[in-house]
């Protein structure tokens, strides 16, 4: 964003879409005013401005806010622009009242720091416990760094009313980009839509087939049905022919289903659906829990293969196919750092990456492409309705399997090794030697 260095203050005017009132900021013994301007045009959308008074009484040029308009049909809500800096004159009204003290040359020079950077908020429906979402707040934290923006906040929010709250939170603050997932578009779409009057919008992950819906300028996220149509692939491939399990372990995310989706597309024989309690995948109750279901599972449907949507269960699933002496081969949407070892060693058929850093990356370059370029900020100015369609961005499905570990090259294990000695040397012990 452009700093306002402020001399002796700034008034930041938060205009009210409507009628509003005009704004008062005494500096010293003067006064600097302010008014709002406002206009509707043919189509009934009303477009608002502010302008200052100048000294010689006459009104300035209009500022207008990036996010500036109120569409049609908007009754019975409030709505805000994005913020306008005001700078305040330091002059005084009358020279007769100014203090002797003031009129000493002596007197140092008093200066504000730069106003704050704009707030960005990234939210999702995640806990911090599961892999993927904390690879993912982690290249999320680094890619703002990077990036140079100094006002990012990202958070995980599993429970979807605590989702909503965290999106509300962030327009009552006024942030101008906010990036969220859509796990569930019925709990969230009345934050997004709000959001998507008042900031720069953007979605990711789960939820990109109804992106447009909430007004998202761009989705960006795995290709969630196509990674499930290569998990049936794969399982067609190696000859499974019996029903294949889809373990969902969260009880509401529309990602998810469209792996499961996509895996009834492609794979030849019957899926059946099975939901995990929702739970910290890394805590070993948790695991047993899953393990347990999953076992009972294959029993009641004399499974031949079975697909977990996270990495953090993938050993969970080889483990018990192991312990309860099943044939069933088992596949995995989600990396995990035993996955190549797994593969390698046939316990897992496959793995298929779901992009966790390349999603953050995608989505900090985008907020940092609204804080720099004044012409995505302009796209504020157009509501839900007026904007272009969704651009949905989706990462290929990766598939990790035996024949691509064998262009792996000579001694990868033991690289593997070293660098998982350095971060979850627990997750690997069984694969690599002390």
């Amino acid at each position: 964003m452009s700093q306002h260095r402020w001399k002796l203050a700034t008034l930041a005017l938060i205009a009210i879409i409507g009628v509003i009132a005009g704004a008062v900021y005494a500096a010293h013994h003067g006064d600097a005013e302010v008014r709002v301007a406002t206009m509707r045009h043919s189509d009934g959308s009303v477009e608002v401005a502010v302008q200052q008074r100048d000294a010689d009484g006459s009104w300035g040029e209009r500022q207008l806010p990036a996010a500036r308009y109120l569409e049609p049909g908007v009754v019975g809500e409030w709505r805000v622009s994005s913020p306008v800096g005001v700078a305040v004159a330091t002059a005084m009204a009358d020279d007769a009242m100014q203090d002797d003290a003031m009129q000493d040359d002596s007197m140092p020079d008093v200066s504000m720091p730069d106003a704050p950077a704009e707030l960005y908020c990234v939210i999702h429906h995640g806990a911090d416990t599961d892999p993927f979402w904390f690879a993912f707040n982690q290249a999320a934290v680094g890619s703002a760094a990077a990036l140079g923006l100094t006002n990012v906040e990202v958070k995980g929010e599993p429970d979807v009313a605590a989702h909503a709250a965290a999106i509300d939170d962030c327009v009552e603050r006024g942030a101008l980009g906010i990036a969220s997932t859509i796990p569930d578009l019925d709990g969230l779409q009345g934050s997004l839509m709000a959001a998507r009057s008042s900031a720069f919008l953007i979605t990711f992950n789960s939820g990109a087939e109804v992106a447009g819906l909430v007004g998202s300028t761009v989705h960006y996220g795995l290709n969630d049905r196509a990674a499930g149509s290569s998990a049936g692939a794969e399982f067609n491939a190696a000859g499974v022919t019996g029903t294949v399990l889809c373990v969902l372990h969260e009880p509401i995310n529309i990602g998810l289903s469209d792996r499961c989706d996509g895996l009834e597309d492609s794979y030849a024989g019957a899926v059946e659906r099975i939901h995990l309690p929702d739970g910290d995948l890394t805590d070993q109750a948790y695991q047993v829990t899953a393990g347990t279901a999953i076992a009972t599972a294959i029993g009641a449907n004399q499974a031949a293969g079975v697909l977990v949507l996270n990495g953090a269960l993938a050993q969970t699933a080889t483990g018990t196919v192991a312990f309860i002496g099943s044939d069933a081969r088992v596949g995995v949407i989600g990396a995990s750092v035993a996955a190549p070892f797994l593969v390698d060693d046939g316990a897992l058929l496959f793995a298929i990456a779901d992009g966790s850093q390349e999603q953050a990356t995608h989505v900090l370059l985008a907020l940092k492409n609204v804080d720099a370029n004044p012409a995505a900020r302009a796209l504020l100015a157009l509501s839900a309705s007026q904007a272009q369609a969704t651009t949905t961005m989706l990462i290929r499905p990766v598939v990790l399997n035996q024949a691509y570990i064998s262009n792996f090259p000579p001694g990868w294990r033991d690289q593997a090794c070293a660098l998982a000695q350095q971060f979850a040397a627990q997750l690997v012990s069984e694969f690599c030697p002390e």
